[in-house]
């Protein structure tokens, strides 16, 4: 067939050929029927017709080109002093959770949606969720510090409640894993399995499961197999893991509590995504300024985004997190996250606060707030193109 293949070209040719015939049958849906009197359906491989359904559907997919951040705080517009929760949407419907902590009113929550996948860095109650929001975050009498209503979730944690409501596959460290396979079974009364033996992870799921994802090595999260989808992978922080013994039944609870002691959990974790339009996201998690920011995160991974925690005190303080962005992973842009202050006051950052001093280090890139309810899109070169309100516009001579 003489006629030009194009994005065929990697197909077989005697397929390409039939492919090409049916896209001209399909479009005007006669050509074949008006020589045979039959459907054009009869005259093509099923093998063919599959492949031309598939692509038809992959490019219906482009359509969409950008990854939606909506943090989910607690109060709608504001970056608040608990909030560390973070909803990921990639163009393929991949949705995934960061961290929910405290902030999420549970599994019920009207803005999660579907939850595909959750996350988790470390156990520490703020990110696990030793409670539940029970606050209405639209309503501007909710509290943006420290005091906000919640309801409680132990033994069991936000993180689990919301996995088990949801369906959700549980990437984490290994022995954060098996904790929450046990938190998620509890609730639901029956055994959590594991996601899947081979890298690749089918969402969505009919029940939730939990894996483990070591560090050097990769889950692919796709909502049909073997088609594109959302790269994770888990890289190294510095900070506590041990887990507080009220999430713990006796005789564990007691034995820990009464001795001062956490439960240890392996090693806290950072994650990288790499989303189907090429945007790649590091989430530092609870981090202290580490070589692997350089060699491993910058150098391998190559971040174009970065959401960096700043709180100070437990993490890395803004000065701290400024020089990591800058001098050690190199990204485009930056959401800072984990402040543990009220950092903003309508939507604007409140000078003086610490994440004031982040943007203010940070000259070059370009800045987004993780104002709660409000979806960032960003294009594959971490292009803020809608919904983000820079603090500042990047250098564009800045090298990457």
């Amino acid at each position: 067939m003489a006629q030009s293949r194009g994005w065929l070209a990697v197909v077989d040719p005697t397929i390409a050929d039939e492919l090409v015939l049916y896209s001209q049958c399909a479009g005007a849906m006669c050509c074949l029927a008006s020589h045979s009197g039959g459907s054009p359906m009869r005259h093509v491989k099923p093998l063919a017709q599959s492949l031309f359904l598939l692509l038809v559907s992959t490019a219906a997919l482009a359509g969409s080109t950008t990854v939606a951040i909506t943090p989910l705080g607690a109060r709608t517009g504001e970056f608040c002093q608990v909030d560390r929760a973070l909803l990921f949407e990639d163009p393929t419907g991949v949705r995934i959770l960061y961290d929910a902590g405290r902030t999420i009113a549970g599994s019920s929550d009207r803005r999660l949606g579907n939850v595909h996948v959750v996350l988790l860095t470390h156990v520490h109650g703020d990110h696990l969720g030793d409670a539940k929001l029970n606050q209405d975050p639209d309503e501007s009498s909710s509290s943006c510090g420290g005091d906000l209503r919640t309801s409680p979730t132990l033994p069991y944690s936000n993180v689990a409640e919301i996995a088990a409501g949801k369906n959700s596959a549980v990437l984490v460290s290994a022995d954060v894993s098996t904790f929450l396979g046990a938190k998620i079974a509890g609730l639901r009364g029956m055994a959590t399995p594991s996601c899947a033996a081979g890298n690749e992870v089918l969402v969505p799921r009919s029940q939730p499961c939990s894996s483990n994802i070591g560090f050097g090595s990769k889950r692919t999260i796709t909502m049909q197999a073997g088609a594109p989808g959302v790269g994770i992978t888990a890289v190294h922080a510095e900070h506590g893991n041990g887990l507080d013994p009220a999430f713990l039944v006796d005789p564990e609870r007691t034995n820990l509590s009464s001795n001062g002691l956490l439960a240890p959990m392996g090693p806290p974790i950072g994650y990288i995504l790499k989303f189907t339009n090429g945007l790649s996201v590091y989430l530092t998690g609870d981090t202290g300024q580490n070589s692997d920011m350089a060699t491993i995160v910058r150098n391998y991974y190559q971040p174009n985004l970065v959401v960096f925690n700043i709180g100070d005190i437990f993490t890395t303080g803004p000065e701290e997190a400024a020089f990591a962005v800058t001098d050690l992973v190199g990204a485009r842009a930056v959401i800072p996250e984990h402040a543990n202050e009220v950092a903003t006051r309508d939507g604007a950052v409140i000078p003086g606060s610490k994440t004031a001093r982040f943007v203010e280090l940070l000259p070059d890139l370009a800045v987004y707030l993780p104002l709660s309810g409000r979806t960032m899109q960003f294009d594959g070169e971490a292009n803020c193109v809608a919904g983000c309100g820079a603090m500042k516009p990047r250098n564009q001579s800045q090298p990457r």
